[in-house]
């Protein structure tokens, strides 16, 4: 099958070979691509090249992730298409606009995993603490609601908020650890409820044939 990304590279890699042998005393006489090479290599980088429907059609998807609140999501889109064509200017475009617009983590989105990620674990935080999530989130170039989760999920294990695998074992045998004040687990467990002995008395009436 015809690769023209391959062949294009070849070429690349056979000129440079051949520079180099001749500048360290090669015999090889420097590589020249004749016309029909030069003309296979303009067609292949045309056939990779963003056509006005494909720009239209990323630059609509990312539109539409910035307006849900990801603008993360949408800068991670147009990454991933930087490499896929030859003129791939117009994303850079897109890029450094969206790179340049600050992220509002007071959105419903932020919001919302925030509350779902402490929720799970049993947890609630006010505004001062939310306040913290946000200057957190900016440090260190957080962009998206996802990679927000992330990083409350990190700092929650980090801060011992989340049991280890060894405080689940035990849970499971004396109950689960209390937490102190801030929410950290301790190595303290309440003990699970122990059943009830069983009351005979409470047994229903058996028919006198039982056991007969």
């Amino acid at each position: 099958m015809f690769d023209p990304i391959s062949m294009i590279a070849g070429i690349g890699t056979s000129a440079v070979g051949t520079g180099i042998g001749s500048l360290f005393g090669g015999g090889a006489p420097e590589y020249q691509p004749s016309p029909v090479m030069e003309e296979m290599g303009d067609y292949a980088l045309e056939q990779i090249k963003a056509s006005p429907s494909h720009k239209k059609s990323i630059k609509k998807q990312a539109k539409a992730l910035i307006k849900s609140g990801n603008r993360g999501a949408a800068e991670a889109f147009l990454e991933s298409y930087r490499d896929r064509f030859s003129n791939p200017a117009f994303i850079d475009k897109k890029l450094a606009k969206s790179y340049g617009k600050e992220i509002d983590y007071t959105s419903s989105p932020f919001q919302s995993v925030a509350k779902e990620v402490y929720t799970q674990q049993g947890l609630g935080y006010g505004v001062p603490e939310y306040e913290q999530f946000m200057e957190r989130a900016k440090a260190r170039g957080v962009r998206s609601p996802q990679a927000f989760a992330d990083m409350l999920k990190q700092d929650l294990i980090a801060g011992g908020k989340v049991m280890t695998a060894q405080q689940e074992a035990l849970a499971s045998i004396y109950g689960t650890p209390s937490r102190t004040a801030e929410g950290v687990y301790t190595n303290t467990y309440q003990p699970l409820a122990k059943p009830e002995p069983y009351d005979l008395s409470k047994l229903p009436f058996l028919p006198s044939s039982f056991g007969a």
